[in-house]
């Protein structure tokens, strides 16, 4: 676990030393050059001017009639961005959580958000890379590192982005190689938690006309979870023997001896197996936190180049990219401050069934694995047709490779479960667009192009219920093929007033060939059997990994298309030199799914029904008003805007039932333990079970609107303020009649399989008025920078950064507005500690930074979640526990960096 560091160092060192010696002076000058140019604008409150491509062409941040926040480099390093998914405060209306179970991130952009991060799903914010769309979320957890900028559009993007693009875009723009010297950086970074980050550029000019560029980042951190492993979990073949030795603390369980649920009251324990040693309970077993759940351990590195002949007639620019991800994956954790204070009777809170009242612990018996390697290839050739015209040809390419294991019921229910994904799991993409477009000199300025996407995505994984059922899936063969014809032209009215009109065909047809999923279980002989826990134990840990012992299986082969006609109405108008107001009527689209097949054996007739899950697709409808000036001599910027969306089928993907069927299976009592027979076996008898799938439906309609407001203000040379508010309102507006399925076997207080009986009519629900998840009323960010010169002795940089959220909610359910409309068979106070509703929160974030006179090199202290902030991000309450992805505690710690 330690090839992290020395890879990263390899790296670092190898860029560092591959510098001539001749050129050390030449890049002394330059940087003595760069120094002079930083001096001069720290001595004046003017800001910087930004340029951006938002409209895939270059055009000045406060001139351009879109929303748009744009983050630079040392933006992205002053507040300690690493991934995609650390920028969510950095950006009005924008939320990022982490679905564990997929190992990527959830992105949420004014309100909307995707819930299916399975190769079935599609983003709603798509995430670009140098212009490039990057289809698979885990992707966008690759370091960030030598960025140009990063662009941040909000409002929909069909018309030039395209797919997936139905609120906003995220667009990384890496650095470019440059002709004009050789130079480089080397950065280091440790904190608590035992971090360790470097990273490093080199930028060689070959010549006048090619240059390329190399960097690196390695991260490596420990857990920051208090982390156990459990003897006493049903399935132990992947625990070491030391583990499995732990000292005995009691020579049988229901003793209430013991910290957790399979130590103190465990129903199978006593009769789980002929090994009377693997019957008692034992000690947990601390975990190593340097390989255990929650912790880092990834690396990256890039090589462009870039080719602008002298001439002047094209340039092209290449990027080749890596990224590897071998870490110990993460896990959902149950929020301890949330039920903390409840009484045994409503369920007890953490310290009644884990180590410890901390939320940021966990307790398993599956050691978590995560190998995640992806490789990019992007290519931009920008060609200089003649004076009037340009023709601009992307190509891109993306194969991500990954494998993981992870604890699934982390120690909460003697019902045992983990799922896997194995070696042959990934997406390979590839994509290409041709634009031609117009010079920047005319009345009318348009673009037009076409673009083509392809993607295969191959999944080989199972989840194994060690007592019970188990679930391959072998899908060799999904595919989605996109492909797009697009326009979009500003012509100028007057001087001061110019209209946008924008086009998008889209036609994308996603189809599953091969796929497959085969069925393990006890009745048809495939599993070994209940309570047989001694003959599992003896099997090799992957023994379920083969399909070819399973018992049956039944065909995924499924197909389905989508068209859409997208377009862009606006207006903007230049009031003056330094203001302009713009508005817009745009459309964005998401395609449909296909969605999994089922087909499931009933187990007394041998009858098999089938259940396909497709689903439609999404479309938003946004109009958006706005406005920009800089005011005082370009010091102070001000962006403003308000946004009305209408929305339509939103897919929302959830675990649910989707239909019946007769199982045998263990016949329980009123409590939901299982009756044993006079042998200590449990009974069995044919049950109609629930048909359990992750699936995603659609809701009929929801309206979001909403205030932004950005500021960025330089109100003497050496201070900078900077910030949002925002208001937004996100509700279901139309009738959504579904199945409660928001923790409804404890809100209920009934068995799992009526929790999960699609006809249940106690559990039906209309969910009209709901607020929209990860959506607060009122968000306020702001950061304040102030540098004091000490003359010859250099400059030191303080920065305060404040980021607030308003009360929201985790899921759709809004859990506490329908405690008079659902029967909830527990009390209102019971129900506060396991709803949904997510409280207000501040995080702070400072740092202080010293640099000499010639700013070749610094040093900084830094501090991150100051107040140790416990933010959830993603909700998964089951039995009256509430789980879901949190943020880090606090992390502190030191920077150093030197320039050459």
């Amino acid at each position: 676990m330690h090839t992290i560091n020395k890879k990263a160092l390899s790296i670092a060192v190898a860029l560092a030393c591959s510098l001539p010696l001749h050129a050390q002076q030449a890049a002394t000058n330059n940087s003595t050059n760069a120094n002079e140019s930083k001096s001069a604008q720290a001595q004046s409150t003017s800001l910087e001017v930004i340029s951006v491509t938002a409209t895939k062409r270059k055009t000045k941040l406060m001139e351009t009639p879109v929303a748009i926040t744009a983050l630079t480099e040392a933006d992205l390093r002053q507040n300690g961005v690493n991934s995609v998914k650390d920028i969510a405060n950095l950006v009005p209306g924008l939320d990022i959580s982490t679905a564990t179970d997929q190992s990527a991130p959830v992105i949420s952009m004014r309100g909307v958000r995707s819930t299916n991060i399975t190769e079935l799903g599609d983003p709603a914010v798509g995430v670009h890379l140098d212009g490039i769309y990057s289809p698979r979320m885990q992707g966008a957890l690759a370091l960030m590192y030598d960025i140009d900028r990063v662009e941040a559009l909000r409002g929909p993007q069909g018309t030039l982005f395209g797919r997936n693009s139905t609120v906003g875009s995220i667009n990384v723009i890496s650095a470019k190689p440059e002709f004009t010297h050789l130079y480089g950086n080397l950065n280091i970074e440790a904190g608590n938690f035992n971090s360790k980050n470097i990273d490093a550029v080199i930028n060689i000019p070959i010549n006048e006309e090619f240059a390329v560029r190399f960097s690196g980042k390695g991260l490596k951190r420990d857990s920051y979870l208090e982390g156990y492993y459990d003897p006493n979990q049903y399935d132990s073949r992947r625990l070491s023997d030391e583990i499995l030795n732990a000292p005995v603390i009691s020579e049988d369980s229901y003793q209430g001896i013991g910290q957790t649920v399979t130590q103190r009251e465990n129903w199978w324990i006593d009769g789980a197996g002929t090994d009377p040693e693997a019957q008692k309970v034992r000690q947990l077993t601390p975990a190593d936190k340097s390989d255990f759940y929650n912790n880092a351990n990834e690396y990256s590195f890039r090589i462009s180049t870039l080719w602008e002949p002298l001439d002047g007639s094209f340039s092209n620019h290449t990027v080749f990219q890596k990224y590897v991800n071998d870490s110990n994956n993460n896990l959902d954790l149950v929020n301890c401050d949330k039920i903390r204070g409840r009484s045994a009777e409503l369920g007890g809170d953490c310290s009644n069934f884990l180590p410890s009242d901390n939320t940021y612990q966990a307790v398993v018996n599956v050691p978590g694995e995560l190998n995640l390697d992806i490789t990019y290839l992007r290519n931009t050739l920008n060609y200089n047709i003649n004076d009037q015209y340009s023709l601009v040809w992307l190509l891109g390419y993306e194969d991500m490779q990954r494998s993981s294991a992870q604890d699934s019921e982390v120690g909460l229910d003697p019902w045992d479960g983990a799922t896997y994904f194995l070696d042959g799991t990934g997406a390979e993409s590839f994509s290409t667009e041709v634009q031609l477009q117009s010079d920047e000199y005319g009345d009318f300025i348009w673009i037009v192009g076409a673009n083509y996407f392809h993607e295969k995505t191959t999944t080989l994984g199972y989840y194994d219920n060690p007592m019970d059922d188990k679930a391959f899936w072998d899908q060799p063969d999904r595919s989605t093929d996109a492909f797009a014809l697009f326009g979009q032209g500003t012509y100028k009215l007057t001087d001061k007033l110019h209209a946008t009109f924008g086009y998008r065909f889209s036609d994308e047809t996603k189809q599953d060939k091969g796929g497959r999923t085969y069925r393990c279980s006890n009745a048809d002989g495939c599993a070994v059997g209940w309570l047989n826990r001694t003959d599992l134990n003896n099997l090799p840990a992957d023994y379920y990994e083969d399909p070819s012992i399973y018992a049956s299986y039944f065909e995924n082969d499924n197909k389905g298309s989508w068209q859409h006609h997208d377009f862009r109405v606006g207006l903007d108008y230049d009031i003056s030199a330094e203001t302009m107001v713009y508005t817009y009527l745009a459309s964005g689209f998401k395609a449909g799914g296909i969605g999994d097949v089922y087909e499931v054996v009933n187990d007394r007739t041998g009858d098999v029904t089938r259940f396909e899950t497709k689903f439609a697709p999404e479309e938003v409808l946004t109009w958006e008003i706005g406005a920009k000036s800089s005011f005082f001599d370009n010091s102070l910027n001000l962006k403003a805007a308000f946004f009305y969306t209408d929305y339509t089928d939103m897919q929302y993907a959830s675990v649910g039932s989707i239909g019946n069927v007769e199982r045998l299976s263990v016949v329980e009592d009123d409590n939901g333990t299982p009756i044993l027979d006079g042998n200590g076996q449990p009974v069995l008898d044919y049950q109609n079970k629930p048909v359990i799938a992750y699936y995603t439906q659609n809701v009929p309609s929801s309206t979001i609107k909403g205030i932004e407001l950005e500021f960025d203000w330089k109100p003497y040379p050496n201070g900078r303020i900077t910030g949002y508010v925002t208001w937004t309102d996100a509700k279901v507006t139309e009738d959504w009649h579904t199945k409660w399925d928001y923790d409804a076997e404890y809100l209920f207080d009934i068995a799992y399989e009526e929790s999960k009986d699609p006809e249940n009519t106690l559990l039906a629900t209309n969910l009209k008025g709901n607020n929209l998840a990860m959506t607060p009323k009122y968000t306020a960010n702001i950061s304040y920078t102030h540098t004091f010169n000490l003359g010859e002795y250099g400059f030191i940089h303080s920065w305060l950064n404040a980021s607030w959220k308003d009360e929201s909610y985790s899921t759709v359910w809004n859990v506490d507005k329908h405690l008079d409309d659902m029967n909830f068979a527990v009390s209102d106070e019971a129900t506060q500690y396991i709803d949904d509703s997510r409280d207000a929160f501040a995080v702070y974030n400072a740092s202080i930074k010293y640099e000499p006179q010639g700013q070749n090199w610094y040093a900084e202290v830094f501090v991150n979640n100051a107040s140790d902030e416990t933010i959830q991000y993603w909700n998964n309450t089951s039995k009256g526990v509430p789980k879901g992805s949190f943020g880090m505690p606090r992390y502190y710690g030191v920077r150093a960096g030197f320039s050459f």
